[in-house]
């Protein structure tokens, strides 16, 4: 069944492409920005972040149109790179790298929904592995007929903190984390509605303005950290850092954050590692995570009402539960 997709379509932005040395050949259409959408600081509307990709392919070309790219209101256009991969006798791939141009004096305190259209020539089969965006999977093309793959997403508040649920790969991204807590425990992963959800993002702006905060645990499962995450956190002392390979960052993470004088706590293997990669490399000390980080607790009445997942619980019992966004163990 076909889907109608009605847009608004606001502004025309200029477009800026680059195509990666390989035989096919990319046209890139256009670039549309239907206007500013919200403060990177706001919670997230489930209907604003819905993105899609439509594939159309007529003999050898292949149409991909992306809906709804959040990127930075400044942003002026994008890098379309194409790979094409496989032949006869081996599975055809196909990769497409998206990345958004803009200058990062220019950046705005905004989100906008851009969609990009382009087409790539030179592809023979219907079939083929699909890599672009949020989607990476196998599809099947039926010849001139549009296929959409639609991301599904919804969004949560478990356990003082706000988070985007990726319903296609089971991940999530921490949104927005609630003030006046002053030791921060990451999730690794949620579990919502009986699935699991690894948390592997968090966004800009997150823990923007908490001025309470003393200390955050980041698990091994964050990969990705958002430009001014932390921004403007000034009682910032410790921050333990689970994951072995570096977390990518974006600008000014610890951006009017004291990291000069305090102490990142990271894997034993890995702490050259931070050591030489900006922004962790600032911190004024930097060690190997050598305890657990789990505070004993006697009296179970003294626990907040919330187990690992981030469920309410009546009458907890002996276990690990979270206490003030900070794990305690009751004996």
């Amino acid at each position: 069944m076909k889907r109608l997709i009605f847009l608004i379509l606001v502004t025309l932005l200029p477009m800026g492409a680059s195509l990666a040395a390989n035989a096919q050949e990319l046209t890139v259409s256009d670039v549309q920005n239907s206007g500013c959408m919200r403060s990177m600081r706001s919670r997230v509307n489930e209907n604003e972040i819905r993105r899609t990709i439509i594939l159309t392919k007529e003999g050898t070309i292949l149409t991909v149109q992306i809906l709804g790219y959040l990127s930075n209101c400044a942003t002026e256009g994008f890098d379309v790179t194409p790979s094409i991969s496989g032949d006869s006798g081996s599975p055809y791939s196909v990769s497409i790298d998206v990345e958004p141009i803009m200058s990062l004096e220019d950046q705005m305190m905004c989100t906008c929904p851009f969609n990009v259209s382009f087409t790539i020539h030179g592809l023979e089969p219907n079939s083929f592995q699909f890599s672009c965006w949020w989607f990476e999977g196998s599809v099947e093309l039926t010849e001139g007929e549009p296929l959409t793959l639609e991301d599904i997403k919804e969004n949560v508040y478990i356990a003082n903190a706000s988070y985007t649920l990726d319903k296609v790969n089971f991940t999530a991204v921490l949104q927005s984390a609630d003030r006046g807590i002053a030791d921060w425990d990451i999730p690794s992963e949620l579990d919502y509605e009986d699935q699991k959800y690894a948390v592997t993002i968090i966004n800009p702006y997150a823990f923007y303005d908490h001025s309470a905060l003393k200390s955050v645990n980041i698990p091994s499962s964050v990969n990705n950290i958002g430009y001014n995450a932390f921004y403007r956190c000034p009682n910032l002392t410790d921050v333990y850092c689970y994951a072995e390979n570096v977390p990518e960052t974006g600008i000014n993470v610890f951006k009017d954050c004291p990291i000069a004088s305090a102490t990142l706590h990271v894997p034993a293997a890995s702490v050259e590692a931070y050591r030489t990669t900006a922004p962790w490399s600032d911190f004024g000390t930097i060690v190997a995570i050598t305890a657990t980080g789990i505070a004993n607790v006697e009296n179970a009445k003294d626990v907040k009402q919330f187990d690992l997942q981030g469920r309410k619980v009546s009458n907890p019992k002996k276990g690990i539960y979270i206490k003030d966004g900070r794990k305690v163990l009751i004996k």
